[in-house]
């Protein structure tokens, strides 16, 4: 258990929290929320004691065991991975390195040597810790946590450094996670994972017994493993005990009630108001207009100061200029990095319009597809064609990266305005919230979040009609997200973007691209096609991995082959016997498909009805009426994914 009381920090003038308390208990889920710079991160290093308040006291329980993931957890590492994750048992491993030399003191030994008993006592007491921490099960047990944060068993003896900063951050997460902490805290875990690996977190966290404070952008995932959300703004925090999809109902419903109370307020004081200035003069009636101006101070005090809101990126994408119906294509495109194939055979048509999510594994070749379809690569293979109108904009995943350390924000515009822009830069900052000096603040001092909107903003400077985006939601708060999202898809020109961000995927793709183990599959119903048949995929064989020589359900069916022609009559008698049974089991399927049909059709009635119910701000006045709705909403989406994947399945026998 841990308390905070009374606790105070500022940075300069600026005041992050005042008077914050709150009590961190085992086995508490919290989502700590809150927009970019109210001070989350250093909250977190105050809980942990890297950073020490002005005022007030942390106190924290014996046996408190710490797990700390930060934001940017891609350190270098001179080992292999599975190394990395063992350093999770560093003092076992140090154990055993005692043991080890020990037993070689003993070899060389001889009988009558008077420290013999000394080693031997002390051996035995090693042997024993190790056996009581089950020393021979670490090994697998940090296999197991990297395989389902997505190392392959022959990776995780390949040397750390041959590998991107996300994975190195899922190592460095593999060895969090098998410290075995007792409260664990997560500062955007989900930034580097892709969709299984963020489900293979999600139901660890769900399982995982000692208590969990969690950062993070990504309202699916906190929804999934976040029971209480603890709001930091303007320097205090404000606890909801509900989810965080709750959460941002109640916290509007709350404001609602506000503004309504302080309008009632100032109706009657108005009222008030009128009875004084008509009779306040007069003799008869002074007494009542005195108490009339009390009433009014009393009111006056009971009117609730609104919590400001949160400001927020606000922009809209250029509009593009004129294209023809198609904008890029491939035609049986390869590629690959020396001798190790990344995808092959790859065609796709990009068109005007097209809102197009690029999706799979990490280091399936997502951000290479995307880099052939913006010409940074050259592909292997096959023809790349860029129709003579296109006019394409590329934000790379690591574009925040690449601004100038030593440029002021307003000086990493300019080096890609035109004349057009430069008087309209600063307004064009304070759009991404950079207001006053901060357009002069230096890169190298911007937060994750600020560099990526600075990054954002340079991409508005020259219109095109197709974007390509890699990851753009990185470090993004919700409501920036928000916005970026709803520009995404009111802009009237294409967009291909490589992203594991769920709601965004389900709001702008109009159709999916999987990169899957060298193969590129179009899903061309969008993202609920895509995950109808990954969900199928693992459910049929274990795993996301297509198995060879089988369709993907939204691709062709590969032919059957063809039937030998009967030879004799009873070869004929059984082919109609055959024939048959198929029509039979045909108009089984046909009756069982409309059956779910229907199942599914009732079930997303009765979900509407229900997400209606939490969508009222009075619900949540109820406790138990407010925790029914959403148990039964999440019992109605369990359903539904199983209702889909049953029709998929019955629909692929046809």
């Amino acid at each position: 258990m841990i308390q905070l009381k009374n606790l105070t920090y500022a940075i300069g003038p600026r005041v992050l929290f005042e008077d914050v308390d709150w009590v961190l208990n085992a086995g508490d889920r919290w989502a700590l929320v809150g927009p970019n710079g109210a001070g989350k991160t250093t909250l977190i290093r105050i809980i942990l004691g890297e950073i020490q308040p002005e005022s007030g006291n942390r106190v924290m329980s014996r046996g408190t065991r710490f797990g700390y993931l930060p934001q940017e957890a891609a350190e270098k590492f001179e080992g292999t991975v599975l190394e990395r994750a063992m350093e999770a048992y560093r003092g076992l491993l140090e154990a055993r390195t005692e043991l080890d030399d020990l037993h070689q003191q003993l070899s060389t030994m001889t009988a009558d040597d008077p420290n013999m008993m000394e080693i031997l006592e002390r051996s035995g007491e090693v042997q024993t810790w190790l056996e009581h921490h089950d020393e021979h099960a670490l090994e697998p047990r940090a296999r197991q946590v990297l395989s389902g944060l997505g190392f392959e068993v022959e990776d995780q003896d390949r040397p750390l450094d041959e590998f991107s900063g996300g994975w190195r951050m899922r190592a460095a997460l593999a060895a969090l996670l098998l410290t075995d902490p007792t409260l664990l805290f997560l500062d955007e875990p989900t930034n580097h994972l892709d969709l299984p690996a963020m489900e293979w977190l999600e139901d660890y966290l769900r399982d995982f017994e000692g208590g969990l404070v969690v950062i993070s952008h990504d309202q699916v995932f906190l929804d999934r493993v976040a029971t209480d959300v603890m709001e930091l703004d303007h320097g205090h925090l404000t606890p909801y005990p509900m989810t965080f999809s709750e959460f941002l109902v109640a916290r509007e419903g709350r404001r609602e009630q506000m503004i309504k109370g302080n309008v009632q307020i100032e109706k009657r004081v108005a009222e008030l108001s009128r009875f004084v200035e008509r009779f306040g003069a007069k003799n008869t009636k002074a007494s009542q207009a005195a108490s009339k101006k009390k009433m009014i101070a009393r009111l006056q005090t009971q009117k609730i100061v609104l919590p400001k809101r949160a400001r927020s990126i606000s922009f809209s994408f250029p509009a593009p200029p004129h294209a023809g119906k198609m904008l890029v294509s491939l035609r049986d495109v390869s590629f690959g990095y020396g001798s190790r194939p990344i995808f092959s055979d790859a065609s796709l048509e990009i068109r005007k319009g097209d809102k197009v999510a690029i999706v799979g594994a990490n280091g399936a070749g997502k951000t290479t597809l995307l880099r052939v379809l913006a010409g940074q690569l050259e592909a292997g293979g096959g023809e790349r064609r860029v129709f003579e109108q296109t006019r394409m904009g590329y934000f790379a995943q690591h574009a925040a990266e690449t601004l100038n350390p030593n440029h002021t924000a307003l000086e990493a515009l300019e080096e890609n305005a035109t004349d057009e822009w430069m008087p309209r830069l600063r307004s064009l900052l304070g759009n991404f919230l950079f207001s006053g000096d901060d357009a002069f603040k230096l890169c190298r001092v911007l937060s994750g979040g600020e560099r990526q909107r600075v990054a954002i903003a340079r991409l508005l400077l020259e219109p095109t009609n197709l974007i390509l985006l890699d990851e753009p939601t990185h470090h993004l708060d919700l409501a920036g997200k928000d916005v970026l999202v709803e520009g995404l898809e009111q802009y009237p020109g294409a967009v291909v973007v490589v992203t594991h961000d769920r709601a965004l995927m389900a709001r702008v793709a109009t159709r999916v691209i999987e990169v899957n183990h060298g193969r590129v599959i179009l899903h061309p119903a969008g993202y609920d096609d895509y995950e109808a048949a990954r969900l199928a995929r693992m459910k049929n064989g274990g795993d996301a991995v297509l198995r060879q020589n089988t369709p993907s359900p939204t691709e062709e069916p590969v032919a059957a082959p063809k039937a030998a022609a009967p030879q004799a009559k009873g070869d004929r008698e059984a082919a109609r016997e055959a024939d048959k049974k198929a029509k039979s089991a045909e108009k089984k399927r046909a009756a069982a498909q409309a059956a779910l049909e229907a199942d599914i059709e009732a079930t997303e009635a009765r979900l509407a009805e229900t997400e209606a119910g939490l969508a009222d701000p009075d619900v949540y006045s109820n406790g138990a009426r407010a925790r029914e709705l959403v148990s039964t909403q999440r019992d109605l989406r369990a359903r539904l994914e199983g209702l889909w994947a049953q029709l998929e399945k019955v629909a692929g026998k046809s």
